[in-house]
């Protein structure tokens, strides 16, 4: 459309000044020539230089013109859009390109892009408010560059990514407790992003990963939620200080069984074998036994006379 007004100018000008050329051209009289001459400088003559100046430059700068306007560049991973009078008539590859001069070209981009959504205003299940931080990679792809324009327009992201990105999110967590958000984060950022998956392929659109950032909660919420936490950390501990002292005191009463039982037990032994020797004993295993517990040298001993027994007379006498 500039091309087209800039040539409408030049036109005009070429004009006024063939105009202009053709009427200095004309046979004049005498006196009104002495008097354009008369002067200090020949306006005539610089009338005529200018005009053809005019005539000359004009269309250079046209042409000139005309091939800015027709040479694009297109980067690489972009595709060039045409539009011809407003309406997308095409599209160009990446490169050098060359199109009608009243057409113009807007780069596209088809490689993967990255857009962060800042604390998208979401809620829980009991209207708790949740902020979520998000990026979203995405791409398009490069035959559906052309359609995208022309049905949606260059402002395709902001109506067709970002309000579902909004919406979808607020949809995932309002089905979630406050509490039950956090640890259902992959829950969420899967069932998004297969929803943005199905609802952009339509247009070409592909989402290649979604991640969540970070979920926040309003200040007075996290400071009930951190107070209940330490609550339940304090009873937490009292409860495990409790089962400590019935350890410790089923400890002790498991070690004074323990003790006892091993009591029990040695004293049942002591009493078998006691009666296990009354019932081997006789008067003659007693005789010898004393007899052996006496000392090497002992050749006499006495005896009180109601001892019961006396000892046999093979006691070893003393030597002389």
């Amino acid at each position: 459309m500039l091309w087209i007004v800039a040539t409408a100018v030049f036109a005009a000008i070429v004009v006024v000044a063939i105009v202009v050329r053709r009427r200095d051209d004309a046979p004049e009289t005498l006196p009104a020539r002495q008097g354009a001459d008369d002067g200090f400088f020949d306006t005539d003559r610089i009338g005529r230089t200018a005009n053809t100046a005019i005539l000359i430059g004009i269309p250079v700068i046209w042409v000139a013109w005309t091939l800015v306007a027709s040479v694009h560049m297109v980067e690489a991973g972009h595709i060039g859009v045409v539009y011809t009078f407003g309406d997308v008539t095409g599209q160009v590859e990446a490169g050098l390109q060359i199109t009608a001069p009243w057409q113009s070209v807007r780069s596209a981009s088809t490689q993967v892009q990255r857009e962060t959504f800042q604390k998208i205003d979401a809620f829980s299940e009991e209207t708790q408010d949740v902020f979520i931080t998000a990026t979203l990679n995405y791409e398009v792809s490069p035959d559906a560059i052309q359609e995208l324009y022309r049905n949606v327009g260059p402002s395709w992201f902001d109506r067709l990514v970002e309000s579902r990105v909004l919406q979808i999110f607020k949809d995932a967590t309002v089905r979630y407790k406050s509490v039950q958000i956090a640890p259902a984060r992959e829950e969420i950022r899967t069932s998004v992003r297969a929803r943005l998956r199905t609802e952009l392929q339509p247009f070409s659109i592909d989402v290649v990963d979604l991640l969540i950032d970070n979920i926040d909660f309003r200040p007075e919420f996290k400071e009930a939620i951190e107070r209940k936490q330490i609550a339940t950390q304090d009873a937490q501990t009292a409860q495990n200080r409790v089962a400590e002292a019935r350890f410790k005191a089923q400890q002790q009463v498991e070690t004074a069984k323990g003790q006892a039982q091993s009591v029990l037990v040695r004293a049942q032994a002591q009493a078998r074998a006691n009666r296990l020797l009354s019932q081997s004993l006789t008067e003659r295993i007693v005789r010898y036994e004393a007899v052996q517990k006496l000392a090497p040298n002992v050749s006499t001993i006495l005896l009180p006379s109601d001892a019961g027994f006396l000892l046999p007379n093979f006691l070893k006498p003393t030597s002389p």
